[in-house]
């Protein structure tokens, strides 16, 4: 029997959700807010001071003469550098895809199991995932999809330069700079689109990859329109909240240590909880809607 939360669809039922199983949703924010503080703690321990140092020798070489002994010495000590970062970036992507999986998945169910009745611990839903009685088939492969369309926007985006970079606002309307924006808000978009496409794919095994993520674009821009556009500005809203946190935290790196971790760890917790909110809504927003006939009849149900 599903979970009392009804009315039309509003974040305050996300919000409620974790009470209603706390001994699920306690454990899993904690794993949110652990991931993104380690992420932020490597960040600062290793990335960081490797970028600076980078910085200050790329400075160096480019104000030394190009055709002098030095700029070869130079230019040989560099190279490592460069090559440790590289090594970096690779493999922050590959653990942030694992880890982001994981995340996604505990979240996703503990949202849908909790919405349609049950009350499992953080350990009843591991053995529930891995005996495989929750499938995990669904939500995996739309999780693959949407990773493979971020980094394809990535990469478009590293191709498209920024207005910032084409002279400021003088050129802000060029062609170049339109495309800019224009790729930002759909990147906006399909992040909620990719939300609900995952939530679909987790409350309706016969609904994954591009068929969730069909599922989940009718059902934000045709069918719950408003919905979809609160979705949209919560998605915006609550990581521009949050960063700047992150940023005051990197300011203090060098002055305090102390001051510098606790504020990761605020900015961590904060983050945690709105990713994981956003996950929730995302499921409580599909649930609520198939729970109306006239959204059942105005989809292709899959």
């Amino acid at each position: 029997m599903a979970a009392k939360i009804t009315s039309c669809f509003a974040f305050k039922e996300a919000l409620i959700l974790p009470t209603l199983n706390p001994k699920l949703f306690a454990p899993v924010l904690l794993l949110f807010a652990v991931t993104a503080f380690l992420d932020s703690l490597e960040d600062v321990v290793f990335v960081q001071p490797l970028v600076d140092d980078m910085g200050s020798r790329l400075i160096t070489v480019n104000s030394t003469d190009p055709l002098g002994a030095e700029y070869t010495k130079l230019t040989e000590e560099t190279e490592p550098g460069g090559t440790e970062l590289l090594l970096i970036a690779v493999s922050e992507v590959i653990v942030a895809l694992a880890v982001g999986f994981v995340k996604k998945i505990l979240a996703l169910f503990a949202a849908s199991t909790t919405y349609s009745g049950g009350r499992y611990s953080l350990a009843a839903l591991l053995r529930e995932l891995v005996n495989g009685r929750i499938s995990l088939k669904g939500p995996s492969i739309t999780i693959a999809v949407v990773d493979a369309f971020d980094f394809a926007s990535a990469v478009l985006a590293a191709l498209i330069p920024t207005p910032a970079l084409m002279g400021g606002l003088s050129r802000v309307l060029s062609v170049q700079g339109l495309v800019s924006h224009l790729a930002n808000h759909v990147s906006l978009c399909f992040t909620v689109v990719a939300l609900v496409g995952v939530a679909v794919s987790a409350v309706d095994r016969r609904c994954r990859g591009m068929r969730a993520l069909r599922q989940a674009w009718r059902l934000v821009t045709r069918v719950r329109k408003k919905q979809g556009f609160v979705l949209v500005l919560v998605a915006y809203l609550g990581p521009t909240v949050v960063a700047p946190l992150h940023g005051f935290a990197l300011g203090y790196a060098k002055r305090s240590t102390a001051e510098c971790l606790c504020l990761l760890a605020v900015h961590a917790l904060l983050s945690g909880a709105q990713e994981l909110f956003s996950l929730a809504a995302a499921t409580v927003y599909y649930y609520q809607a198939m729970e109306s006939k006239e959204v059942i009849d105005a989809l292709w149900l899959c």
